[in-house]
């Protein structure tokens, strides 16, 4: 037996098995989705998950509504966040360093939650509290929220920093 046939043989499935896989990253990059649990008074607060945005998929036919719901983001969310028990406040913002990059936010939660987010309340970042215009906060129901971090232009991609946080932030 000529072990050196055997070990050239290993090594050259080895590199098809990394070509196919680095293949795949770039062709799904759901592989790199960020999932995270979150309990109550959690630490640190802030909590940064990062990733890449931007996609080619129209955010409005992700979240299933066209009001407020701009940008393009990949089909697959960037983050699965649960929630372990209800919050009474959670604030997620995102935010880039570069200041051409301009970020948009989708978040699906349990018992039909669709919020879409932009630029709109100030700054370039878009942030969700679920803060009402009384200044109360609807709370934060314990489940699973799918996050998709998306660009106002098409096939526009760059890395964000999505910052949660039991207080208000900015």
């Amino acid at each position: 037996m000529n072990v050196s046939k055997i070990g050239y043989s290993k090594l050259k499935l080895g590199w098809g098995t990394l070509t196919t896989i680095a293949a795949l990253v770039i062709a799904f990059p759901s592989f790199a989705q960020n999932v995270t649990s979150l309990e109550r008074n959690f630490r640190p607060d802030p909590k940064h998950l990062t990733g890449n945005g931007g996609g080619n998929v129209s955010i409005a036919s992700i979240a299933g509504i066209a009001d407020n719901c701009r940008g393009f983001a990949n089909a697959e969310p960037n983050h699965t966040i649960t929630l372990s028990e209800t919050f009474q406040v959670l604030d997620l913002l995102v935010y880039t360093t570069n200041i051409n990059d301009d970020p948009t936010m989708l978040i699906k939660g349990p018992n039909g939650i669709v919020i879409c987010a932009d630029d709109e309340s100030g700054g370039r970042n878009p942030q969700s509290s679920r803060r009402l215009s009384n200044g109360t906060y609807q709370s934060w129901p314990k489940g699973t929220y799918q996050v998709w971090v998306g660009s106002k232009n098409i096939n526009q991609s760059f890395s964000y920093t999505l910052s949660l946080s039991e207080i208000s932030q900015k």
